[in-house]
């Protein structure tokens, strides 16, 4: 007789088909570039290529959770393998605009099956509360040194040829996929009640509509229609889909558990350290490239410290919490050891040596995981038997706002003061409006191709000089705003632990 899959196989398994969607953003961020020029998209292009996959996981993250409670979360992860690998190959041999934007749509279609079901199965592959608290922390473990060897990898690819990085994570999804079949075991509930198409298609909407109009919010400005109407929008239908599942005897998503103060601080705390990581890797990465010019695999390599750090910390922090040390205790901690790192990192000038750089991030890094592991234990530990793939699932859904709210928000608070304070340098230097114009063109030419064609060498000098001081001087402001933030994020998770648990 075959010996059964051991718990350790299957928990590889698992962190397999939860990377394609981890080593994706890194991966596209990077690629993007060649892909746009290649393919001549124009800003509108550029502009659904990087939200299409989001949106597209934010419409189906619960529906797929869903269907894995109903179907078998196994079966639906490994369908989404499968849509995320026809993804990824429909993307790396796009043809054009279209073309691409189709493939990214499939792929966060994937994803959203992929990486949900295989967080809400750890709770088949380790059902005791204790196990189940360090299966999660090694996943997310194993998941980082994932991202650290696929990651720098990808950067490597990008560098090589953009359709060969896309093509990364569709390999993931295939090795995942063989991985998976034989060692993970199937899990469903034996009575999931009726499919509720009306709330998970509110819940579609409401999520899309938030996202989106978070997203805007650094090209249009937190103020245009085109941040306000959405954003308006989807958090109306949100209200609508919570009243609809607060008094449905079978909902599709537990709404209810979330009196549990705990759970309630795992999707707070899923938000506000997400929102620092997305400062993290989106403004710090932008810094090295204008700024220092590190170039894509640099980029990757500084990141090592901070992803290094959250190794290390993830087995600790699962043990604590095994152990049953308060979460109001880790999930505090691990966001102020996030904001005092962002915080840190405003100080680091145009010459800054690494190390300004490498201490916060390993303080950076701590935090997530002391945040992160007790929040994630939650959300499957309190899940209610037949809504695990759901509840499960939404855990993505509040970590996808989170960092499109990090990134809105810290984007939109250095572009938006960006341009004043170069205006202002510029005017003290005595330069007239034609002339502060005609330097802006610069400072964008340079940003985008390292060169200003055209101009005076001494003229293009002195103008990206003043615009990296400004740039500087918005990004430090930036971080000490949103360091901030995240600080009152951890005031209010010590609130909501702070309370007794609600009557049900």
């Amino acid at each position: 007789m075959p010996k059964p899959p051991s718990n350790l196989a299957a928990l590889l398994g698992l962190v397999a088909a939860s990377l394609p969607m981890e080593l994706d953003p890194a991966v596209h961020n990077i690629a993007i570039v060649g892909a746009g020029n290649a393919l001549r998209m124009d800003g509108a292009d550029r502009a659904l290529a990087a939200s299409i996959g989001t949106l597209c996981i934010a419409a189906f993250i619960l529906t797929t959770g869903a269907l894995g409670d109903r179907l078998g979360r196994k079966r639906v992860m490994l369908l989404g393998l499968v849509v995320s690998m026809a993804g990824g190959v429909t993307t790396a041999f796009a043809t054009g605009s279209v073309m691409f934007a189709v493939g990214r749509a499939l792929s966060g279609i994937g994803f959203a099956a992929s990486f949900g079901l295989s967080f809400a199965l750890l709770a088949a592959v380790a059902p005791e509360p204790a196990s189940l608290a360090r299966a999660v922390a090694r996943w997310l473990a194993l998941q980082a040194i994932g991202i650290v060897v696929l990651c720098l990898l990808g950067g490597y690819l990008a560098g090589v040829s953009w359709r060969l990085a896309y093509l990364l994570s569709p390999a993931v999804a295939v090795l995942a996929l063989l991985w998976c079949l034989r060692t993970v075991p199937e899990a469903r509930d034996a009575s999931p009640g009726r499919f509720d198409a009306p709330g998970l298609l509110l819940v579609a909407v409401g999520l899309v509509g938030t996202l989106y109009g978070v997203s805007n919010a650094a090209s249009a400005g937190w103020t245009s229609a085109r941040v306000v109407l959405p954003l308006l929008l989807g958090l109306a239908v949100l209200a609508i889909f919570a009243l609809w599942e607060w008094r449905r005897p079978q909902p599709a998503f537990p709404i209810r558990a979330f009196a549990d103060p705990e759970l309630m601080a795992g999707a707070v705390a899923s938000i506000g350290f997400n929102a620092a990581v997305a400062v993290l890797a989106i403004q710090l990465s932008l810094l090295w490239q204008y700024v220092y010019r590190y170039r894509p695999i640099e980029v990757s390599l500084g990141e090592l410290p901070m992803i290094v750090a959250c190794i290390v910390t993830a087995g600790w922090a699962g043990s604590l919490v095994a152990r049953g040390v308060p979460m109001r205790r880790l999930v505090v901690a691990g966001l102020l050891a996030l904001a005092a790192a962002i915080a840190a990192l405003a100080f680091a000038g145009a010459g800054a040596p690494y190390i300004a750089f490498a201490v916060p991030m390993v303080m950076a890094g701590a935090g997530v995981m002391l945040t992160q592991a007790p929040a994630a234990n939650a959300f499957v530990a309190k899940a209610p038997p037949a809504l695990v793939g759901a509840l499960g699932s939404s855990r993505t859904a509040f970590g996808q706002f989170g960092y499109a709210l990090g990134l809105a928000l810290s984007s939109s608070l250095v572009y938006g003061m960006f341009t004043p304070l170069l205006r202002d340098r510029l005017h003290e230097a005595g330069a007239t409006p034609a002339e502060q114009a005609q330097a802006i063109g610069i400072v964008r030419s340079w940003v985008r191709i390292h060169d200003a064609p055209g101009f005076d060498a001494r003229l293009v000098r002195e103008v990206v000089d003043s615009g990296t001081a400004a740039y500087l001087a918005s990004f430090r402001t930036t971080m000490l705003v949103m360091a901030g933030l995240v600080a009152l994020v951890a005031g209010l998770c010590f609130w909501i632990l702070s309370r007794r648990r609600s009557p049900s």
